[in-house]
């Protein structure tokens, strides 16, 4: 049930960490948009988001959300860095399909 929520939530600032700094031009979104981003760089990302968001919704059971983001199972883990990928993909596919000349990723 801890996991499940923890996943949950997660996932969900995966969603509003996309949208949040899709708008900044020198934001960490137009790096991965470029490359197919490591799980350890979007994790990351998770993380430091987080930390400097405030405090953690799961202080109760983690001090931080880093620790919160580790003592997620591996298969969870994955699943959070799938969902960015997507998200990130949705987000950038309408620009690459408006300029196909400056060869974008699909």
């Amino acid at each position: 049930m801890q996991e499940r929520k923890i996943k949950a939530y997660f996932k969900q600032q995966v969603r509003d960490i996309i949208i949040e700094k899709a708008a900044e031009p020198d934001g960490p979104l137009n790096y991965f948009a470029e490359r197919d981003p490591k799980d350890e760089e979007i994790l990351g990302l998770l993380a430091v988001s987080m930390t400097m968001g405030g405090e953690s919704p799961f202080r109760e059971w983690f001090p931080s959300p880093l620790e919160a983001l580790a003592a997620l199972s591996g298969p969870s883990r994955l699943e959070i860095c799938r969902v960015f990928r997507k998200e990130l993909k949705s987000k950038f596919a309408p620009a690459c399909l408006a300029t196909p000349a400056q060869g974008c990723k699909s």
